[in-house]
């Protein structure tokens, strides 16, 4: 009950419209995308750089935010629990199925680049404004 109570909440705080959206209607895009590889090694910090200047920022050239974090999973096959570090991957940007297909073909590349099972993607609407210096 506590769960869907959360739920309400959350759903009441995000804008079901952009007429009750004071700034901009977008969306914001999140990939998850596992450091570890099934070999026992990992996507080095190198092979992060090369791939976000080869693949992110020809894909949204205006801006979009990294940050490492910790990620637990259970391997489907194996039923194993995983722990490993996560490359989390934020842009928000305007609805429209060039965005949608950009976020995807990052998540399909960095999955077969570097021998991923998957990479975690979600999405959700967002209200967006530009902030500038106050005068």
């Amino acid at each position: 009950m506590r769960v869907l109570l959360v739920l309400a909440v959350l759903l009441l705080a995000v804008p079901a419209s952009a007429a009750e959206c004071a700034g901009e209607a977008w969306i914001e895009s999140t990939l998850y995308m596992g450091r570890g590889k099934p070999d026992g090694g990992g996507v080095g910090d190198a092979q992060v750089q090369a791939f976000v200047r080869e693949v992110i920022v020809p894909a949204f050239p205006d801006g979009f935010t990294l940050y490492d974090a910790r990620g637990h999973w259970r391997d489907g096959p194996t039923g194993r629990p995983v722990d490993e570090t996560t490359l989390v991957f934020v842009v928000v940007h305007p609805p429209g199925p060039a965005a949608d297909a950009a976020v995807r073909t990052i998540a399909e590349t960095y999955a077969g680049r570097f021998d991923q099972t998957a990479v975690l993607g979600s999405s959700r609407p967002a209200c967006v404004t530009f902030y500038g210096p106050k005068k």
